[in-house]
């Protein structure tokens, strides 16, 4: 009798797994199930290939049906609008981030180089984008390259760029993160420090909620604390060259050992956040709702795990990129975008939100 519920329930995953597309694997306690959204088009990598590394997304409020989105990957120079509704999303234009070249119009000092090594000035390694009006934010890693340990410009900078597609004008950018991080206790020694053998800051989040916004840090994690670090669009995208001058205090948010891999604001002012291992291999990604003001946080599940046939392997997904599609008193609905599958294999999910924390 065991052997034969055994036999049925690898059955049942196979036959969610067939023809090689996107499968939810058997769900646990405590899981939030996920739907396939269909892709038109293609998230790009670089000209030609289609994007395996989504690492971010944001959306304005519905038009029509549908939302329009910003959605960015960690190895180019741009992002890529999109458009997306109920069914699905569309991959629509390439939006200009920054070039080869450092750019002399990027307000604040670039910071001195802390690495082992100093690479080129080459992709932005975005890894989340924030709405807040009228202003799409796009954030680079500002850390050490994961597997050589290099120190490249490009990616310690933050970018904005108008969300109507038909405003023009180059996209504007900003070093003045790397200010705050330098001072932000007590994740300031950690910068420009390794990911895997020295817990080196990483930033792979970010949320906006009027002049505020939060970076989500995936490294360090110290003790059982991850952290959110605060800034203000004003500072950060002042006119010139100085350097910020705000001494910003970390804050400390426990995600059952896991670090922030995106972040989201919430209409009634928490945060939506996407936690998974801060380093090494991966772990089940939760979903946490944070209290900003007092750092309390409530777990809200872990979500169905996805995979899909690349390349002739099944690969299960690292969910990178997360979006608030709805969100009510008492539950919301979001968007999640997944590193290592072709053009984030996009799914969306819902949740119930439990009441706010207040300390």
């Amino acid at each position: 009798m065991r052997l034969a519920c055994l036999t049925l329930v690898a059955t049942l995953v196979a036959l969610m797994a067939v023809n090689g597309g996107p499968a939810l694997l058997a769900a646990q306690p405590g899981t939030i199930p996920l739907t396939k959204l269909e892709v038109s088009g293609t998230f790009k990598k670089g000209s030609d290939k289609t994007a395996e590394d989504l690492s971010g997304i944001a959306c304005l409020a519905p038009q029509q049906g549908k939302r329009s989105c910003l959605v960015i990957n960690d190895e180019n120079r741009t992002a890529q609008r999109a458009a997306l509704d109920n069914d699905g999303i569309t991959a629509g234009a390439l939006v200009g981030l920054i070039g080869k070249e450092p750019n002399p119009k990027t307000l604040g000092a670039a910071p001195e180089a802390t690495c082992k090594e100093k690479d080129d000035f080459d992709d932005l390694d975005g890894e989340g984008v924030a709405y807040a009006e009228p202003y799409f934010y796009v954030i680079g890693s500002h850390g050490c390259s994961r597997k050589k340990d290099k120190f490249r410009l490009s990616s310690f900078i933050l970018a904005r760029v108008n969300s109507d597609p038909a405003a023009s004008g180059e996209a504007e950018t900003t070093y003045r993160v790397s200010d705050l991080l330098r001072r932000a206790a007590p994740v300031s020694e950690f910068f420009g420090k390794d990911l895997e053998s020295e817990k080196g800051l990483n930033i792979e989040g970010i949320a906006a909620q009027g002049d505020r916004l939060w970076f989500g840090l995936r490294a360090p994690v110290i003790g059982d604390n991850a952290y959110l670090v605060p800034a203000t669009v004003s500072d950060l995208f002042a006119a010139g060259h100085e350097r910020s001058a705000a001494k910003p205090e970390a804050l400390p948010v426990k995600l059952d050992g896991r670090g922030v891999r995106d972040l989201a604001a919430l209409p009634d002012g928490r945060l939506l956040v996407l936690a998974g291992a801060p380093h090494g291999p991966e772990v089940p990604f939760k979903l946490f709702v944070v209290e900003p003001a007092s750092g309390v946080s409530e777990e809200l599940g872990t979500l169905a795990a996805v995979e899909q046939t690349v390349d002739g392997k099944r690969v299960v997904g690292k969910a990178e990129a997360l979006g608030v599609l709805e969100a009510s008193a008492d539950r919301i609905t979001f968007v999640v975008l997944f590193d290592s599958l072709p053009n984030g294999a996009p799914h969306r999910g819902a949740v119930d939100l439990p009441k706010p924390k207040r300390n």
